[in-house]
């Protein structure tokens, strides 16, 4: 008798196990629902920042960008350590998209597109971000590229400046 109440207990530990196995899957897929939903918040941010013709929209587009990829916390893909080799400046290229990216490359076209049309303070910010929040290896294309807008952009100053002087 004593035997047979030991094996109906493993055998209702095994079940209660089981079980709780299976509710454990259903509770995952709400959770991954809301990812997606949120990374197609962000995608959407980034399509109207590269779209929007008006300059304030590209800005806030960027910022939400730039706080929202803060925010993210991905143990499946940390960003690396710095390290001292050679790192080539070119766009890398990915199976999936980077919110990071998405980011970085919203604040660089908003840089570039304040740079044309004379909103040099708004430029000078937005390449600022960049240089700011994306100084790892995986984003020196960008980086790279908004060093060069600042550096465009100061030579714009120092002409400007010898002009008056003169």
């Amino acid at each position: 008798m004593r035997q047979e109440n030991l094996q109906q207990l493993v055998l209702g530990v095994i079940l209660l196990i089981t079980l709780s196995g299976c509710d454990t899957s259903r509770q995952s897929a709400p959770s991954s629902l809301s990812d997606n939903d949120h990374f197609m918040a962000l995608w959407s941010t980034y399509t109207n920042c590269l779209r929007s013709e008006d300059l304030d929209t590209k800005r806030a587009d960027a910022q939400r960008l730039i706080r929202a990829v803060h925010t993210i916390v991905s143990a499946e893909d940390p960003i690396p350590i710095e390290s001292h080799e050679p790192f080539h400046v070119v766009p890398s290229v990915r199976l999936s998209i980077d919110p990071r990216d998405m980011a970085a490359a919203c604040a660089l076209h908003a840089g570039q597109v304040a740079r044309e049309m004379g909103h040099l303070y708004m430029a000078r910010e937005m390449f600022r971000l960049v240089v700011i929040h994306f100084p790892q290896p995986r984003y020196q294309y960008y980086a790279a590229q908004a060093r060069r807008g600042l550096e465009h952009l100061d030579a714009i100053s120092r002409a400007a400046l010898s002009g008056l002087i003169l």
